[in-house]
């Protein structure tokens, strides 16, 4: 580390990932111990508590350092380095943030804030399922008397339709008990979101969708029961809602949905499929005038990459279920799925956000008119194919104006293009 970045961290103070010490004593590895359980950060080993750099011995802080880290429970790995400025050396030590959780002693600790405590067993729990240490879906819950036998016969009609795998009625709860539906005599957390009436059991395994006018939430409506009728019916109730345009293409009037209908489905899913249910609270949509937003608890799996997204998945046997009953298309596929159906949509952007405990899908509506003078003009012209020069020159308008505008209209799947090259042609999706 570089003295410029040294002072840049003086500067922020004491926080939830820098931290200060003027000399090295064992109880850093309680410090080490809970940075790593949250964010990770940094451990400035010569800095006094009110951030002045009095120096360290190095080699006696080292030794310190390396003794403290053997009590850390799985090894953690840290980086140092030293800073000398005028006189004095600080040793810096970078702490990763950890895929496992940490302990020492059989105790794991936080940090929140500039300072740490223990965790409690709600949070251990919490975070080992946010980190993927723990499949929380596998744990046994309730005895298979709570079962349904109305929605078993559904998931395996469903299984049939979606999969084409009929199930011999006398195979039923072996397939359950192969699937991790059911362990012993007792449905798993899994079991119990597919084959009860889930918030029975699991209070905050619901949903909620929240109308929004500016900050005020102006009516919202709860969702219980198992999961996938929990994401039919906030589908149903959001789509019930959405507004259509109506636009007129030759003598045919097309309606277009507010919002891609197949992207908010696969949003919802994702939000029951991956959500970090260790965490007491429900699944949100927020509907404003100009966005929507499916929020879920619980943050990606570490390791994940909106960009490149892979199928790690926090529940694996509620996923399971979920794609044998058809509401999985295909693993890994969900976010470009959505990207696609935005695009193809025309008029709606898609942003994913992620952070700490927490997971958003917002749908942005396009600000402007759906269809301008110049889009009309294309359509009119349209009524019999042409190809991209000659209705630039028709219109008298650029090509590359003539081509995004073009693209535009295929996306609202107002027009279609046929051959390839300079044979490419355009005309009415009738």
């Amino acid at each position: 580390m570089k003295v410029e970045s040294l002072i840049e961290l003086l500067k922020e103070g004491e926080n939830e990932r820098v931290e200060f010490k003027a000399k090295a004593t064992p109880n850093i590895a309680r410090e080490i111990c809970a940075m790593a359980n949250a964010e990770g950060g940094y451990l400035l080993i010569g800095v006094s508590d009110e951030g002045k750099i009095v120096g360290v011995d190095i080699k006696k802080a080292r030794e310190v350092l390396s003794s403290a880290l053997q009590n850390i429970t799985p090894p953690i790995s840290v980086k140092t380095s030293v800073v000398s400025v005028g006189d004095k050396d600080v040793l810096v030590v970078e702490v990763p943030r950890s895929k496992t959780l940490c302990s020492i002693g059989g105790v794991a600790y936080i940090r929140i804030g500039s300072s740490i405590r223990p965790l409690s067993i709600q949070e251990i729990l919490m975070l080992s399922a946010e980190m993927g240490t723990v499949t929380w879906d596998e744990f046994p819950l309730v005895d298979l008397s709570e079962m349904k036998d109305e929605y078993v016969e559904w998931f395996f009609s469903a299984l049939e339709r979606a999969r084409g795998r009929k199930i011999p009625r006398e195979n039923w709860m072996r397939y359950l008990r192969s699937s991790k539906a059911v362990k012993g005599e007792r449905l798993t957390n899994a079991g119990v979101l597919f084959f009860t009436d889930a918030t029975d059991f699991i209070p905050h395994s619901g949903g909620r969708i929240v109308w929004m006018q500016g900050d005020e939430a102006i009516k919202s409506a709860e969702f219980s029961g198992p999961v996938w009728r929990v994401v039919d019916d906030m589908f149903y109730t959001l789509t019930r809602e959405f507004k259509t345009y109506e636009v007129v293409v030759g003598t045919k009037r097309v309606k277009l949905p507010e919002y891609p209908p197949r992207a908010v489905r696969e949003a919802l899913i994702n939000a029951f499929a991956h959500r970090n249910y260790a965490i007491p609270a429900d699944v949100r949509v927020f509907v404003y005038p100009d966005r929507l937003v499916i929020r879920n608890p619980g943050g990606l799996m570490p390791g994940v990459d909106l960009d490149d997204p892979e199928h790690v998945p926090r529940n694996p046997n509620l996923c399971s279920l979920l794609y044998d009953a058809g509401y999985i298309e295909k693993y890994g596929y969900g976010l470009r799925m959505i990207r696609e159906e935005c695009k193809k949509h025309g008029l709606v952007s898609v942003e994913f956000r992620t952070q700490a405990n927490r997971f958003e899908v917002v749908f942005h509506k396009w600000s402007g008119r759906l269809l301008d003078e110049l889009d009309r003009r294309i359509l009119s012209a349209l009524e019999a194919p042409r190809r991209s020069g000659e209705l630039s020159e028709e219109l008298g308008v650029s090509k590359p104006t003539l081509l995004k505008r073009l693209k535009k209209l295929e996306g609202l799947g107002l027009v279609r293009s046929e051959g390839r090259g300079s044979q490419r042609r355009y005309l009415l999706n009738r």
